[in-house]
């Protein structure tokens, strides 16, 4: 092992092999809690969680304008709808083989508006 600073550190038995490596943590408990909110160390995990929970609950909201210029109530798509659609997106990625872990390094970028679609 290195003296080299570590600017991390490896949160225990938090590795799924075949699924996702280990999940990493600020070695300041001050800046980034070490646990996250009952068990959910992400905020996909948070997402699939409120989906376990709640398949027809409300996720995602926008209100609509109506032709008078006025905003409509909220419209809410579910957990179930919203699951599905991360589920697509995921798949799509994946055919397109833009994440091959395989290779050395690959990015992904998003730059979009704040709207339900990009989400």
């Amino acid at each position: 092992m290195s003296n080299e600073p570590s600017y991390s550190h490896v949160l225990k038995h938090t590795d799924i092999p075949n699924v996702r490596g280990e999940i990493r943590r600020c070695w300041d408990p001050e800046v980034v809690p070490v646990m996250g909110y009952l068990g959910a160390q992400t905020l996909y995990e948070a997402f699939r969680h409120g989906a376990q929970l709640n398949p027809l609950g409300p996720c995602l909201g926008f209100r609509a304008v109506s032709t008078s210029g006025m905003a409509t109530p909220f419209i809410y798509s579910s957990y179930s709808e919203c699951l599905a659609r991360v589920d697509a997106l995921a798949a799509g990625l994946d055919e397109l083989n833009l994440l091959n872990t395989k290779s050395d390094y690959k990015c992904l970028g998003l730059y979009m508006k704040n709207c339900m679609e990009w989400v």
